[in-house]
């Protein structure tokens, strides 16, 4: 029986190339976007390539948590085995800011709300087919350290954060945002592998389910500049993408989403991976093990973003094995 990764925004860009890269290696791929005829057009393409049994694709809003439910819903409708989850999709705003289908600053519920509560909601899938992984797709722009050309994260308490993006309610800076949602993937990913462990769900409990964030670098033509002036997104889009295929060679920050998508690939087949939980492979390390910023270990303030997801999501007992 082939393995199965459900990869959210699967449809283009790297979560595309992620996808792909499976599908030629013998898993079954579920992609899951908010545009299902963009997921339809994406599964066709793979589906050419690595034949009608290697995709399948879903309609998926991370910006609606009744969306994730429902999406839920229809996984375990079918009985999709999963084998691995890559949480993949993400979006940054310039003008704003947005709201979630429930109120929250969209980034926030995007990159992380939703994908907090989608991983909560397919775990017993991942547990009935362990050893299983997670992967979480975060940013070096999350590190103060990095020079990204972003703003630093700044994050004074989480319903602020939920409110606006930022550290204050009253500003809305799209760039800030998206940085502290990336910050956010990092605090979610070692919390969880915490809250595993103390299950016994996790690696070091028998090979359970592994967790671990990942760094695309800066990749030019992604989905990511849908919310930039036109003259803008389409130098994104068309004139930075040649020049990325050139520095990716010299400069490991700068990536192509086929060298960012196979490397994501392989944080769900390597078998050299399988024990490996808890830990973030940056484009900077050439996507090997390396630290993440220092606030990223910051675990009180990992416990509170999850107190509040919790809280934030509804998430009821039995809706998790993590949960109640």
């Amino acid at each position: 029986m082939r393995k199965t990764a459900l990869v959210t925004g699967g449809n283009s860009g790297i979560g595309f190339e992620c996808a792909r890269a499976l599908a030629r290696d013998g898993w079954h791929v579920a992609i899951a976007s908010r545009d299902a005829a963009a997921s339809a057009r994406a599964a066709d393409v793979i589906a050419a390539q690595s034949g009608p049994g290697s995709i399948s694709s879903f309609h998926l809003d991370l910006g609606s948590l009744d969306s994730v439910r429902a999406f839920t819903r229809e996984i375990e409708a079918r009985d999709l085995p999963l084998d691995a989850l890559v949480l993949n999709a993400g979006v940054q705003f310039q003008t704003g800011p947005k709201r979630s289908a429930e109120g929250f600053e969209a980034s926030f519920a995007v990159n992380h709300l939703g994908h907090f509560l989608l991983t909560h909601r397919l775990l017993p899938r991942l547990l009935a087919r362990a050893p299983s992984r997670i992967v979480v797709v975060s940013s070096g722009v999350h590190d103060p350290k990095q020079r990204t050309g972003m703003p630093h994260p700044a994050i004074t308490d989480i319903d602020t954060l939920a409110a606006s993006g930022g550290p204050s309610r009253e500003r809305f800076d799209g760039r800030q945002a998206y940085v502290n949602s990336k910050l956010c993937n990092l605090w979610f990913t070692y919390e969880l592998v915490r809250r595993l462990e103390a299950q016994g769900l996790g690696s070091r409990d028998g090979r359970r389910v592994t967790v671990n964030g990942y760094d695309p670098g800066l990749v030019p033509g992604s989905g990511l500049a849908r919310d930039y002036s036109p003259a803008l997104r389409w130098v994104w889009d068309h004139v930075l993408p040649a020049l990325a295929a050139v520095l990716t060679r010299v400069r490991p920050g700068i990536s192509t989403a086929a060298k960012s998508g196979a490397a994501l690939a392989r944080l769900v087949t390597d078998p050299a991976l399988a024990d490996v939980t808890g830990r973030y492979f940056p484009s900077t390390a050439r996507w090997s093990v390396a630290p993440s910023s220092q606030e990223s270990y910051d675990v009180s303030r990992a416990r509170a973003l999850w107190e509040a997801s919790e809280r934030m999501t509804r998430l009821a007992p039995g809706e998790s094995p993590l949960s109640g």
